[in-house]
This record gives structure tokens, C-alpha cells and sequence, in this order.
């Protein structure tokens, strides 16, 4: 029975550092990487990527229309109106993304508490019953 107890503690605290501490890292990484996404202080200025991750600065002369990345390396030529309203409904959807990842931290947080809990129970009734 002994040995049971100790292959389960063993299993739990497995549990804990490969799939619950890995899940955390994952959600405080994307949490990161939304939270960095921000706008630009000033709309004159941008940085032009010539190849080869080679950038220069670059002044933006008309600034009537403005070319918005839109995922997968695909760009939309915006009027700035319409470009704000695009940016500000993607501002909305990434905060919503951020609170997701917030509480899915704190489940997280919250499974590896109660599985601690639980290992630290079995060690000291496991310490009880070898006395």
C-alpha cells in the first residue's frame, strides 16, 4: 500500500511540473506577446523592412491612406478612418484574449495549489502511518 501512495505522489508531482507549470508558462507567454501589442506614439514614422530583415526608417509622406497587417504576412490599404475603426475593433479582440488568458492563468494556478495540497496531504499521512 505504501508503494501505491508514493507511485501516485509521484504521478501528481509529474503532473504538476510537466503539464500544469508548461500550460502556465504557455498562457503567461501569450499574455506577454498581446499585452506588447500596442499603438505607435508617433504616425509619421515607421520602419521599412527592405528583405533579408534588413529595416530602415522611413517617413510617411501621404498619409491619407495607410497599409494595415492583418495576420499571415497579408496587408490592407486603409483609409485612416476606416484604419482606426479596424485597429480599435483589434484592440477589443486582443484585451478580450488578454482576460481569457488571465483566467485560464488563474485556473491554472488554482489546479497546481489544490494538486500541491493533495501531495503534501499524502506525504504527511504517509509520514503518520510510518511512525
Amino acid at each position: 500500500m505504501d508503494l501505491g501512495i508514493s507511485e501516485k505522489i509521484l504521478r501528481y508531482e509529474s503532473f504538476v511540473n510537466d503539464v500544469l507549470k508548461e500550460d502556465l508558462k504557455k498562457v503567461h507567454t501569450r499574455y506577454e506577446e498581446l499585452n506588447n501589442v500596442g499603438p505607435s506614439c508617433d504616425m509619421l514614422k515607421t520602419k521599412m523592412d527592405l528583405g533579408c530583415s534588413f529595416c530602415i526608417q522611413a517617413n510617411i509622406s501621404d498619409s491619407s491612406t495607410i497599409q494595415v497587417a492583418v495576420g499571415s504576412g497579408h496587408y490592407v490599404e486603409f483609409a485612416l478612418e476606416e484604419a482606426l475603426r479596424f485597429v480599435n475593433k483589434r484592440v477589443n479582440l486582443l484585451t478580450l484574449q488578454i482576460e481569457k488568458l488571465k483566467k485560464d492563468s488563474a485556473k491554472t494556478k488554482a489546479m497546481i495549489k489544490i494538486v500541491l495540497g493533495g501531495l503534501q496531504e499524502q506525504q504527511s499521512a504517509r509520514s503518520c502511518a510510518l511512525r
